[in-house]
């Protein structure tokens, strides 16, 4: 694995939990082999197309890796319920694309949350998306949910030799009571299935986070133990 020499930014505000200062480390990683970032992740690392970063905060480690396993993954009422108030619609497997679509509802969910979570501004242009999402030296998949010729929810994930990993995924912000986010990262382990890995890698989880607290709501579910580098049951 090639990589460009590391760097660390400067302490700031963590994004999570803004009483805490964070710091994260970086490496460019152009030439990346699945196999190369499978272990990457197995030891807390993530990535956006060729960047790689991982949390090095002074003072806070809840930034943990999470996975479920495919197998053992049960649906719970909720996400039953999730699926059924959704059948409706027609979710597609395909490779990632950008288009004005995608872009626009990107943006709109984007818009959203700064209002109602408080996140940074994160608008893209279309090449600022492709950049960041489909510049990639790992194999990628997408989820997307349609209703009629209406895209309503994207989810990107890439593709190592033992899971799928979600790179992000943005929903339709006028639609929030079909529960879209939890619909489109249930078919990111349908799509585990149908590629026979046997995990979906989720990110970080962060305990306090409202952001990020649905992850664990996938059970049974896995984090990475700093400690004991290994993985563990989430309870």
């Amino acid at each position: 694995m090639l990589t460009l020499p590391y760097f660390v930014e400067e302490e700031k505000s963590c994004a999570y939990l803004p009483d805490r200062a964070s710091r994260t480390l970086y490496e460019y990683a152009p030439h990346l082999t699945p196999v190369e970032y499978e272990a990457r992740m197995n030891a807390g690392w993530r990535k956006f197309g060729p960047m790689m970063f991982r949390p090095e905060c002074p003072s806070c480690r809840e930034c943990r890796p999470i996975r479920i396993p495919i197998e053992s993954f049960r649906l719970n009422r909720s996400q039953m319920r999730c699926i059924r108030h959704n059948e409706d619609l027609t979710v597609k497997y395909a490779a990632p694309t950008a288009d004005t679509q995608r872009i626009e509802l990107y943006n709109r969910y984007q818009a959203a949350q700064e209002t109602h979570r408080g996140w940074e501004e994160a608008g893209k242009t279309l090449q600022e998306y492709r950049s960041i999402f489909l510049n990639n030296p790992i194999p990628m998949g997408e989820v997307s949910v349609w209703d009629g010729d209406a895209l309503l929810a994207v989810a990107l994930a890439d593709i190592t030799p033992n899971a799928i990993s979600g790179v992000y995924h943005y929903h339709d912000p006028d639609s929030r009571a079909r529960g879209l986010g939890t619909f489109v990262m249930l078919h990111c382990l349908e799509l585990a299935l149908r590629l026979k890995k046997p995990y979906a890698y989720f990110g970080y989880y962060v305990r306090d986070c409202p952001s990020l607290v649905y992850k664990a709501n996938f059970r049974p579910c896995e984090i990475w133990d700093e400690e004991t580098r290994s993985w563990r049951e989430l309870t």
